[in-house]
């Protein structure tokens, strides 16, 4: 490798590594190859106890079918963009994320596993809920202002 292009790979190593999204990747047997900190982060799994494991340790029992859609997706060379989910911390608690996944192919072009970018998108969720929670009291308040 050139120099130049081994500056460019740590430089890419540290974005994956410094994001605050979960970065990982897997073969097309969905065992995790890769496992960034931001993955640590939302899921509580550090690398060492990831790694090599199957990427259904994340699965909700009622998800665990999300998988094999997801690999026949894959096969076929197809993304899987933004599609929001829940998935399941090491400490078992449900958490809901948007994930995109995208075909990692071989030098020949050979699809060989995927890229998997998870969000934490506990946030968003709670301020939906929160604007839900107080239309719901407005309108109640509305019906009750027109009663009287």
């Amino acid at each position: 490798m050139m120099k130049s292009e081994e500056s460019l790979q740590e430089h890419l190593a540290a974005i994956v590594e410094n994001s605050d999204d979960a970065i990982i990747t897997k073969n097309l047997d969905s065992i995790i190859l890769s496992w960034n900190g931001g993955a640590e982060r939302i899921f509580g799994y550090s690398a060492d106890e990831a790694i090599g494991r199957p990427i259904t340790i994340l699965f909700p029992d009622d998800r665990q079918d999300e998988e094999a859609d997801f690999i026949a997706m894959l096969r076929k060379g197809e993304r899987i963009r933004h599609f929001e989910t829940i998935r399941r911390r090491k400490d078992g608690s449900i958490i809901p994320i948007s994930l995109s996944v995208s075909p990692v192919r071989d030098r020949s072009g050979q699809i060989i596993g995927a890229s998997k970018i998870a969000r934490d998108i506990s946030l968003e969720h709670r301020a939906a809920e929160q604007q839900r929670l107080l239309l719901s009291e407005m309108q109640h308040r509305v019906v009750r202002v027109r009663m009287h």
